[in-house]
């Protein structure tokens, strides 16, 4: 029997648009709780698959879908709450009342899920992401962060946000366990040797996570590719690696550069009459999934700058604003979904 997922949203807008797609067959079947996280006690949450918090229009649970992720294989999402970390604000992190991951934390620890996938910002990176791995880290879970933007998936804009995994270690301990049973493994020994260190080491609790003997760190590393967190120093392919990029730091003074001439872009690019403008554009990202611009634009320090091809203006949209208030506040599903591709591994 599939279990029905769960979407928590306090916006009614929101939560209107989210029945539509269930009842439109978009997103997996399920129940809208329009409730604050705050008010939702964990045993109101035994039953469900998939658990979307903060679920806006939908994204994590369509990326669900994108990625080919059963809708009865449990996973928890959500895309908590930028505002204490985005540099639109005054980035006030634990002394904002909108920080709400405590309250999705306390959710998963009493629920302890199989899978985690969560998204911020990239302001949360030097004011709470450590915080936020440590969590996932003490309720047992093999965590990492990676920031990937909206460009990465082909998108017209660069959109970078931060992703972050977590994967219960003795749950993926157990199924690949039961991988290698099926395949006519002898894995006795190994269960055996694994339970007495499980046991050994309290691995529900911050003890066993800090065990001597580095076994959550030689089981994160096995399940993730390395190290569960990122590792020290910021080296290259790091967060802190990565915000220093985006910073600029450690670079000489950036100038401008042509890459490609921009007057020269092919039928359809950017600016070209035949291809109708900005709509010519859209019309032929949508069909191939290729912008032109990117390959037309100039670069400062490594970011691609397109030139401008999208209409600003939005004449005739019934209810634009609450529309660009979600979509503005919405993930890019493809960048999910190739994250989701890649847990399931």
């Amino acid at each position: 029997m599939i279990r029905p997922a769960y979407y928590n949203e306090l916006d009614p807008y929101l939560c209107h648009w989210l029945r539509n797609l269930i009842a439109a067959g978009l997103i997996p079947p399920g129940d809208v709780d329009d409730r604050d996280i705050r008010s939702v006690p964990a045993d109101d949450l035994r039953g469900y698959g998939q658990c979307h918090f903060f679920a806006g229009i939908g994204g994590f649970a369509y990326a669900c879908r994108l990625a080919g992720w059963p809708d009865e294989e449990p996973i928890w999402t959500g895309g908590f709450p930028c505002q204490p970390f985005s540099v639109a604000g005054r980035q006030r992190a634990r002394a904002d009342d909108r920080h709400l991951w405590p309250e999705l934390h306390r959710l998963i620890a009493s629920a302890r899920p199989a899978a985690f996938l969560g998204e911020n910002v990239a302001g949360i990176v030097p004011l709470a992401l450590d915080g936020v791995l440590a969590d996932l880290e003490a309720e047992g879970y093999a965590s990492r962060a990676v920031v990937v933007p909206a460009c990465a998936v082909n998108a017209p804009h660069r959109r970078g946000r931060v992703w972050i995994v977590g994967r219960r270690l003795a749950d993926a301990a157990g199924s690949e366990r039961r991988a290698q049973r099926a395949a006519g493994n002898d894995v006795d020994g190994q269960d055996a040797e694994r339970e007495e260190t499980h046991h050994r080491t309290g691995a529900l609790g911050e003890a066993g996570l800090a065990d001597r003997d580095g076994e959550r760190r030689g089981e994160a590393r096995r399940l993730c590719g390395r190290a569960a967190q990122w590792p020290a120093g910021g080296g290259e392919g790091g967060v802190e690696h990565a915000a220093r990029e985006r910073r600029g730091e450690g670079r000489p003074r950036p100038a401008l550069r042509q890459r490609g001439d921009v007057t020269a872009a092919s039928a359809g690019g950017v600016g070209d009459a035949d291809g109708a403008g900005s709509q010519g554009c859209v019309e032929h990202w949508q069909r191939t999934g290729q912008w032109d611009a990117w390959q037309t634009s100039r670069t400062l320090a490594g970011r691609r700058i397109p030139e401008s091809g999208i209409r600003l203006l939005a004449d005739g949209v019934s209810a634009r604003i609450p529309k660009l208030r979600a979509a503005g506040n919405a993930i890019v599903p493809q960048v999910a979904a190739e994250i989701l591709r890649a847990l399931r591994r």
